[in-house]
Parts: C-alpha cells; sequence; structure tokens
C-alpha cells in the first residue's frame, strides 16, 4: 500500500498523550497522531473533552485508542462492550480511525471479537495496536487481521524495540504490506530512523518521543501516577527538539 505524507515517502504517527502534544503535532504538520490518555500505563482511551479539542485543533487523520484499562488484552463481556461504545463515540466526534487490540487467554488474535470490532466499525480505519506483538506466532496473526478486515498493524516485530525486531518486521513489510499496513513503533527516535527504514523497508512510524517535564508532588506525598525517571518526577510530554529532528532525518531519507 502506498502511504502519503506531508513530509516525504515516510508517514511519521505522532503518538500523543494529551492536548499539548496534539498542538505540537499541528504545529510541525506531523501526518497523523494517534490519541490516548494514560500513557504511562501504555495508553487508554481518550476522554470526550480530548477528543473534541483535538479535532479541532489538528486537521490530519487522527486514530483514537480504545483501550479500557492498563494491562493486559483479555476482557470480560462488560469491558468488550464498552469498548463498542467507546468506538462508537469517538466516529461520532470524527475520529477518522480506531486503534484496539483483543487476545485470547492463550495469547492469540481474538478473531471473533475483532471481527465484531470490524462490523461496528465497518468504514473506519482499524489498527491493530501492539498487542499483536504479544502473540506467538506474527505471520499468522498477520494472516488473522487480514482475513477479518483490518487495516493497519502497529509492531516493533515482537521484540522490545523496532530495532530489536527488525527482521521480523521486515518478513511482516514483505510478505503482508501489500494487504495491510504496516506501522513499525517501538523505541523510533531520529538517530535510529535511517538504519530501520533500509533494514525494514517500512513506510510508516510511530514515535512519542517523550521527555519527563518535572512537577513537585503534593504535600501528603502521594504521586497521584506521577513518572519517576532518572531522579526527576513528573509526567510525560512530547519533546518537540525530537520531534523537529525526527521530521527532518525522516525529509533527508527521500
Amino acid at each position: 500500500m502506498t502511504i502519503s505524507s506531508a513530509h516525504s515517502g515516510l508517514l511519521i504517527e505522532l503518538c500523543a498523550g494529551g492536548i499539548d502534544d496534539v498542538l505540537l503535532a499541528a504545529e510541525l504538520q506531523v501526518d497523523r497522531i494517534e490519541l490516548n490518555c494514560g500513557m504511562a500505563l501504555g495508553g487508554l482511551t481518550p476522554s470526550a473533552g480530548l477528543v473534541a479539542a483535538a479535532r479541532e485543533a489538528f486537521t490530519g487523520p487522527i486514530v483514537a485508542m480504545v483501550r479500557p484499562r492498563e494491562a493486559g488484552f483479555t476482557y470480560s463481556e462488560a469491558e468488550f462492550n464498552l469498548m463498542l461504545a467507546d468506538c462508537d463515540s469517538l466516529l461520532a466526534a470524527g475520529i477518522n480511525g480506531i486503534a484496539i487490540g483483543c487476545l485470547t487467554s492463550s495469547g492469540t488474535i481474538d478473531a471473533q471479537r475483532c471481527a465484531a470490532i470490524r462490523r461496528r466499525c465497518a468504514t473506519t480505519t482499524l489498527v491493530f495496536h501492539k498487542a499483536f506483538d504479544g502473540t506467538s506466532d506474527l505471520l499468522l496473526s498477520a494472516r488473522q487481521l487480514i482475513d477479518v478486515g483490518f487495516d493497519r498493524i502497529l509492531t516493533s516485530g515482537g521484540a522490545s524495540t523496532a530495532v530489536a525486531g527488525r527482521q521480523q518486521i521486515r518478513t511482516l513489510v514483505r510478505d503482508f504490506s501489500s494487504q495491510i499496513e504496516i506501522v513499525v513503533g517501538g523505541g523510533v527516535r531520529a538517530e535510529n530512523l535511517e538504519d530501520i527504514v533500509r533494514e525494514t523497508g517500512c513506510d510508516q512510524i510511530h514515535s512519542s518521543v517523550r521527555r519527563v517535564v518535572e512537577c513537585p508532588l503534593s504535600a501528603s506525598d502521594c504521586d497521584f501516577g506521577a513518572i519517576f525517571h532518572n531522579g526527576v518526577v513528573g509526567f510525560g510530554i512530547a519533546d518537540r527538539t525530537q520531534l523537529q529532528r525526527l521530521i527532518q532525518v525522516a525529509r533527508e531519507l527521500t
């Protein structure tokens, strides 16, 4: 599949965790955003207020995460029904795509639920997020997602980072990119972008380019979900300099 980009043949998707990330993406003309809340938890379904503000601020495609909780991708019936309802609300709010993923208790693609999602979101871009990397046979999983009608897979090749999973990503791109889009994510930065693109053959990348913004704790020392990183207590946000550099390198690869 040929993907168009404002910057080059390489499409950049920013993993945005809040409105400031969205505003930065709009300013720097990022091609697409994946909108989340709770990035420190791996990304959760964004709030209605964030969705509305993002849709107003960003004119490009917005893919919204649908994930009701942290930790794991096997859901109860009540959780799954909530996910379907969230899909309805997000699409009604003008979101262009849904990032979602369901696995069975044995860690395989839940084809039945994925098919139900496809029916519910009949004309919408569906992305199977990095739950894909938790399956034991990525090639089989890709075939299953093609069969149920998903449009895109976000993957680091079953490894902790895209660099570590680059050989598996290359196989996925080679074997399946004509049938389903392959987006590479997982530690993608300006300094490794050229190597990742060269070694995988990908035409889309996904990055959060996060940095930690320091903030004081409350008087009670309750952290309220604060990030603790290299001695700094704070919250994550997309880094302007890193994102600018990522865009620059992407342009240079044209």
